[in-house]
């Protein structure tokens, strides 16, 4: 009989091995072969699912953005701490979330020049924005927040915090911690 493979699974150990590699050796190190030999696979069965060094790329972009998205789904608090729970999710403060940020600094770089890469990194720019809104309108939901402020431009401004902050943490970790971000 045929052997099977999960194809999600073998795309989780892949984007995992490639967030590793991301983190650990820099994007130079972000090859199919280094990439295969991480997650373990042959190099071949790897082209199978990435024909393309920007396809595992792009990628390593959307697997941020899932393991947002479902972080996101599972918070169940409301109000202020909503608010910092959600914002949370797209800072540096614990292990899993700064390989994703190191990941998406990296690629998000390279895409300045790389016009295949470009629409994922913008599309993740994007979902943090979005992330930065909705911490917004729950405050504003819940009356803690100056209903003469233009949500378009706190968002813009909060954005640009988020990113600060993520960037300020990849240059120098000790910086700040978890409870100062």
């Amino acid at each position: 009989m045929p052997h099977r493979v999960d194809i999600e699974k073998r795309e989780a150990l892949v984007a995992a091995a490639c967030l590793r590699i991301l983190e650990r050796d820099g994007l130079a190190a972000l090859s199919v072969r280094n990439v295969a030999d991480e997650a373990r696979i042959a190099a071949a069965s790897l082209r199978r699912l990435f024909p393309t060094q920007d396809a595992l790329r792009e990628h390593c972009l959307t697997i941020i953005e899932e393991r947002v998205t479902a972080r996101l789904s599972e918070l169940h608090t409301t109000g202020r701490a909503l608010t910092l729970d959600i914002l949370a999710q797209v800072l540096p403060l614990d292990a899993e979330r700064t390989t994703e940020v190191l990941a998406q600094v990296q690629l998000g770089v390279l895409s300045r020049t790389n016009k295949h890469l470009a629409r994922s990194a913008q599309r993740l720019n994007a979902g943090v924005s979005h992330v930065c809104a909705r911490a917004l309108e729950v405050l504003a939901d819940a009356g803690e927040l100056d209903p003469s402020r233009d949500l378009s431009d706190e968002t813009d401004r909060l954005h640009a915090l988020i990113d600060g902050l993520a960037v300020e943490h990849t240059w120098d970790p000790a910086a700040r911690t978890p409870s100062e971000s």
